[in-house]
């Protein structure tokens, strides 16, 4: 397999740079400007009081380095509001403070007493979360109890609980889309590649491995129906456990005899996906890799050593790399905890929001205004707009909303923004093993 390398010409990139304004202009006339931390908080108002935001995530397990970034993202976000004396609502100004609830490796016990921990806080009338458990069943909890609830992930989860009857839940929102862009625009992505010359493979034949829970499996079946859809042969098709298998010799062997041009993984714990590669890698095929989410969490370049160079991945809901504002928060994070991964940009944005709706005039105490303040917004985000759907409560997808970002880990095995192409930072490069 081959493919072309360099970078994108000073025209292309001038081009680019004029789109993205273009569509960034376009789009405010419609929504409102991203909040900041002057636009929380510059008021007259003196009197103050501090309420709670609950971050409820499973701060221990294999997912924990999600949980961690998020939670130090929000309180990075919340100490520039404190710091700047608290958001402005309608008649006094509110100080955050953040309370964290370990939803232990997403057992459901452990998310059950995390959460009711959390609803029992005095002045805790909102719930954070990346994500707490493999189904999102603790949606049922939050309506219950009428409790805010903003999440970030296990947006196929949300939509199957969510559709059947939208109005039992009012206050819990998706700030991430459908998972459909993760297998509708792989497969024409990587046709487009091959049809400009990008990539060359000998064949469209690919493998892919799911695993059984529900993000991964979701993504996985849904490829495999795309590929075929498109002009692919899938080759091979299997189901593993999710975060159980450490030894991936049976799968990489299948993966050997029938020489795929892409191999599709979408076990997307860290150690897992990193595991995988470091086998593949002792003898690799000529294949385009593409692991589901993992390679975006440091642990993954850490346990590769920086050698899954090539690698593709994508992310919806994501934090769009070419953003100023994108690049301001990550730095915040890189200087004061190391790089950090998707999360570390979704914290931030969340606490904000919840922030907005303050701003907005709603009492903190209402829990069903807040929610309706998270449902009404169409506002910019570092992930591109985000408005919900209120058939699904999850964010709007496409390239006018929250687009489908692609990338593939280049230099020193760091990723770069590869598609769409209006914010990419890179061109589509050749693995090292495929040329």
């Amino acid at each position: 397999m081959t493919g072309k390398s360099g970078t994108l010409s000073t025209l292309k990139c001038a081009a680019i740079t004029s789109t993205v304004l273009l569509a960034a202009t376009a789009a405010r006339a419609d929504m409102m400007p991203a909040p900041t931390v002057e636009s929380l908080t510059t008021c007259d108002i003196t009197d103050t009081e501090t309420i709670k935001v609950g971050i409820m995530a499973p701060m221990t397990g294999p997912t924990a380095a999600d949980a961690s970034d998020y939670s130090r993202a929000a309180g990075i976000a919340i100490e520039e509001i404190n710091a700047a004396g608290g958001v402005c609502g309608k008649d006094k100004r509110y100080m955050l403070e953040i309370v964290e609830a370990d939803a232990t490796e997403m057992r459901n016990d452990a998310v059950v007493t995390a959460f009711r921990r959390l609803n029992s806080t005095e002045d805790l009338n909102v719930i954070l979360t990346p994500y707490a458990s493999t189904s999102n069943f603790e949606i049922d909890l939050m309506a219950q109890e009428n409790m805010p609830y903003l999440i970030s992930g296990g947006a196929e989860s949300t939509k199957a609980i969510i559709e059947k009857d939208p109005d039992k839940y009012p206050t819990v929102w998706s700030r991430v889309p459908d998972y459909s862009g993760y297998f509708t625009d792989l497969p024409p992505l990587l046709n487009k590649l091959i049809d400009a010359g990008d990539l060359t493979v000998p064949a469209k034949t690919v493998y892919i491995i799911g695993s059984d829970d529900p993000y991964g499996t979701t993504i996985a079946t849904g490829l495999a129906r795309v590929f075929k859809e498109v002009g692919w042969e899938v080759v091979g098709e299997e189901t593993v456990p999710f975060q159980s298998v450490t030894d991936w010799r049976t799968q990489i062997a299948k993966i050997r005899e029938v020489n795929p041009a892409v191999i599709v993984n979408t076990e997307w714990s860290a150690s897992g996906s990193a595991t995988f590669f470091n086998q593949f890698f002792e003898q690799p095929t000529e294949s385009l890799v593409f692991l589901q989410y993992a390679p975006s969490i440091p642990e993954f370049q850490t346990v590769t050593r920086n050698q899954a160079v090539g690698v593709m991945y994508n992310m919806l809901g994501g934090a769009i790399d070419s953003r100023d504002d994108t690049k301001a928060i990550s730095a915040k994070f890189a200087e004061k905890y190391g790089p950090g991964g998707y999360f570390s940009v979704a914290g931030y944005n969340a606490a904000q929001l919840y922030a907005l709706c303050i701003n907005q005039g709603n009492d903190p105490a209402d829990r069903l205004a807040i929610g309706a303040c998270f449902g009404n917004l169409d506002v910019d985000t570092p992930s591109g707009r985000l408005a919900f759907d209120p058939a699904t409560h999850l964010a709007k997808q496409g390239d006018d909303y929250m687009p489908t970002l692609f990338y593939q880990l280049q230099e020193d095995g760091k990723p770069a923004l590869i598609a769409p192409e209006a914010v990419a930072q890179a061109p589509f490069l050749t693995s090292p093993w495929a040329e």
